[in-house]
């Protein structure tokens, strides 16, 4: 079983879809560089956290899928971590309903046997139900930097 999330936002398509693929910064951490097209890369990192990313599915204000390419998860007191999303696959759809966007998202290889899945599913939880979701609707997510 995948992680899984989907929260409907006051916001549109076009703003949901650029804030996932060139405005990561505002609502969850340090990027090196926003994304365009099918088979651009970036990296994201906070703390001694960094991943890569590979854009794999581009399909403007629709659907964007990134893959992991490299992985260096650290969180103390966790053990075996560090490349538990190497080759996970992150899926975000965007769909209009009426005033609203939902925002769906899936992290294919994110499964409960993994010795990160709390500590991510707890994460993903803050970053997409409450700062990608204050970001779209007030200007003001909580990104982490540290």
């Amino acid at each position: 079983m995948n992680y899984e999330v989907s929260n409907k936002v006051k916001s549109t398509e076009e703003n949901a879809f650029k804030a996932v693929a060139s405005e990561l910064d505002k609502w969850w951490g340090k990027v090196d560089n926003p994304v365009s097209k099918k088979g651009d890369e970036f990296s994201i990192s906070f703390g001694k956290t960094n991943w890569r990313f590979l854009i794999t599915e581009f399909s403007q204000h629709n659907k964007i899928t990134w893959e992991c390419i490299k992985a260096e998860h650290f969180v103390d007191g966790l053990s075996n971590i560090e490349e538990e999303w190497l080759n996970t696959e992150l899926a975000w759809a965007f769909r209009k309903d009426g005033d609203y966007v939902e925002v769906s998202f899936v992290h294919k290889g994110l499964t409960p046997q993994l010795n990160c899945y709390n500590i991510c599913e707890a994460g993903w939880n803050f970053f997409i139900s409450t700062s990608l979701k204050n970001y779209l609707e007030s200007g003001q997510g909580n990104p982490r930097f540290e």
